[in-house]
Order: C-alpha cells, then structure tokens, then sequence
C-alpha cells in the first residue's frame, strides 16, 4: 500500500509528428563545434564563453590553422529547423490561458513566460494536458 502511495503519475511526452527530413537536419545541426574564447586556459578570471579576438596580432583572429575554429556563417543550422526546439517543436510563448487557442499540438509546444505565477501557471499546464498539448517548462 505505501508502494502505491509512493508512485508518481508518469506522463508520456508528446512527440512532434516530423518527417526524416527535418530529423535529418536536426541531426546535421549538432554537429557544429564548440567556440570558446582564445586563452581561456591560461587565466583562470577568463570564462570558456566566446568573445570575439580583436587584438593586432591574435593569431585566432588571423584564422592560423592550428587554433580552434571561429563561428562563420557556415556553421548555422538549415533554414527549416532553424529556431527548433531540439525536441523538435516550434516554440509559442504564452501568458495565459487564452494563449492556448490556436495551437497545432503535432508541431508547436508551449513555453510559459517567466512572469506568469503559479495559480495560472497550474492553469495553463491543466488545460494544456486536456488539449493534448505539450509544456516545454512544466515544472511548478
């Protein structure tokens, strides 16, 4: 009986209904390199975080073959899944209940805006659930 009591209700994910297309370029979107900020080695003040090398003799800036690659136009991702969420929705920010009208449940997912407190919140996760619709931040 307290095992009973003990188990959650698990809640399956809702999948987007994607074709191998665009599972293929969100495959082929993972594979750009990690950009981090020249020297962020040798100090220890310096984050990994990129920052763009402007000094007059960076041998980065200068794209010197042995240092690690700069972000070019060549490394976005492809237009149709640009701006995807990687479970591969399209993401629509709401602010409340009425928010919900609209929305395609086999291809978008719904991100709750930051200000949104938690007797609405708990709301718009009730309804979302009823219309079959996925949350992206569910967590209360």
């Amino acid at each position: 009986m307290v095992e009973e009591e003990n188990k959650k209700e698990v809640t399956v994910k809702i999948k987007p209904e994607i074709d191998d297309e665009i599972r293929r370029l969100m495959q082929e979107r993972k594979k750009k390199p990690w950009f981090l900020r020249q020297q962020w080695w040798q100090f220890k003040k310096l984050d990994k975080n990129w920052r763009r090398p402007r000094g007059r003799h960076s041998k980065l800036r200068r794209h010197y073959g042995y240092r690690p690659p700069l972000p070019r136009i060549g490394y976005s991702s492809p237009k149709k899944v640009r701006g995807l969420h990687p479970s591969g929705f399209e993401e629509v920010l709401i602010h409340n209940v009425k928010g919900l009208e609209g929305i395609n449940p086999k291809k978008q997912a719904v991100r709750i805006a930051h200000g949104v407190g938690r007797k609405k919140r708990e709301e718009i996760i009730a309804k979302a659930d009823e219309m079959g619709i996925r949350v992206l931040n569910r967590v209360l």
